[in-house]
């Protein structure tokens, strides 16, 4: 058989295994296949990922329905609990690296400008791979999600963390949450609904298209995974239980991240206005809300502490960008306000879920560490940033103001 004619018998086999196109849509695609079959080398056709891209995009045209041979984040969590979806991923040979980087630089080479880790970096992403993480059928798309998880990494180390140049590559991948949303309830009990709630967004599934121990290393070589944590635990046959551990790894970091972000936050406060400030510098209700949850508390036996340890996770979103705080405080750590409520919406439907101890998805665990990360390289920022301008003004050393600030927490 030719090489036309295996590659429209391979679009036959395709087509007719998508139960929802109907006869019509059916005969037209297929026109629209053989017209472009013709028109193009049948044979570079064959070759990776490339071909799968054209051959969507010209189906999606005719049935407006985009990305139709790449599985939805929908689909990838159905084909995750099965042994056949690790069985497509192999760890490929030392002497087909340089093939890899090729074809990819020839097909992605927007993908690699906008998202590259440092020369030679996703060269050495590759080599570092040590368990099966490349799709036999999309070897492209395999190579583009490490890339693009790579170049999220080196991003997160070399730029500020609320620069406008890393939040509009983070937007890249993981999707544009700068408007307001307002949640349906079935994002945080159906994970295959929140998956495609992820992708209306325009969350980058490649990036998460791995079987659960390619996607433990490929975060770990990007540098992802916070290093103030201890390593999530490795997944287990069991995919309850391997949801359960990432549910609870997740519980943990967001707990530490919330008390220090919580820190960060009166720190900063405190150092500007005194130790008074909730009383004046709260949007309004959220002091007496704050004072009232204290007061049942202690009245149930609890120690006594600082009202904002009463804070809700979304309460220091509406501190940080109340008006004249962001403009006294805050903008020189986070920049812009859409940035700030862009990292909380990413993390909210994870922390609902942890919290009440819901299964969380790969997507989740990508948006939770880098989310994390930046948080807390912000609050890094910010204290250095402090510090400085401390020392500047009175001539004391860095140690000695760090201690000062310190001591306020």
């Amino acid at each position: 058989m030719d090489a036309y004619s295996s590659s429209r018998q391979m679009m036959d086999e395709l087509l007719r295994s998508r139960t929802m196109l109907g006869t019509d849509a059916y005969s037209s695609s297929m026109h629209m296949m053989d017209d472009l079959l013709r028109g193009r080398n049948a044979r570079s056709l064959l070759m990776g990922a490339e071909s799968m891209r054209l051959m969507d995009e010209a189906i999606s045209l005719q049935l407006n329905r985009p990305n139709l041979f790449y599985p939805s984040l929908r689909e990838m969590d159905m084909l995750r609990a099965t042994d056949s979806f690790a069985a497509r991923f192999r760890l490929p040979a030392k002497t087909e690296v340089a093939r890899l980087m090729v074809e990819f630089a020839e097909i992605h080479s927007e993908t690699l400008a906008r998202c590259a880790p440092p020369e030679g970096g996703l060269k050495q992403a590759i080599e570092g791979m040590r368990t099966p993480w490349l799709d036999i059928q999309l070897e492209m798309r395999s190579v583009a999600g490490l890339a693009q998880m790579q170049g999220i990494g080196y991003a997160l180390r070399s730029m500020p963390a609320f620069d406008e140049g890393l939040s509009a590559a983070l937007r890249q991948n993981l999707g544009d949450w700068r408007d307001a949303i307002s949640w349906r309830p079935e994002i945080f009990t159906d994970l295959a609904a929140r998956s495609d709630f992820y992708a209306t967004l325009g969350f980058n599934s490649a990036l998460t298209d791995f079987p659960q121990p390619a996607f433990d290393q490929a975060l770990d070589i990007a540098g992802l995974r916070a290093e103030e944590y201890e390593p999530l635990p490795r997944a287990t046959a069991d995919d309850e239980e391997e949801g359960l551990m990432r549910t609870n790894a997740a519980h943990d970091r967001l707990q530490r991240m919330e008390r220090l972000l919580r820190r960060f936050v009166d720190q900063q406060m405190t150092l500007r206005f005194g130790p008074g400030w909730p009383q004046h510098r709260l949007p309004n209700g959220l002091y007496e809300k704050w004072c009232d949850r204290k007061r049942k508390a202690e009245e149930a036996g609890a120690e006594e502490r600082s009202v904002i340890e009463y804070a809700d996770f979304t309460d220091y979103e509406l501190v940080i960008c109340r008006a004249d705080n962001w403009r006294e405080v805050f903008v020189e750590t986070f920049n812009r306000q859409e940035s700030v409520r862009e990292s909380f919406q990413r993390l909210h439907p994870i922390r609902l879920d942890t919290m009440h101890a819901r299964l969380i998805t790969l997507d989740d665990e990508l948006l939770l560490y880098v989310e994390i990360k930046r948080l807390m390289k912000g609050d890094q920022e910010a204290t250095q940033l402090t510090s400085r301008r401390a020392q500047c003004k009175t001539g004391s050393s860095p140690a000695s103001h760090r201690a000062h600030v310190e001591a306020l927490a």
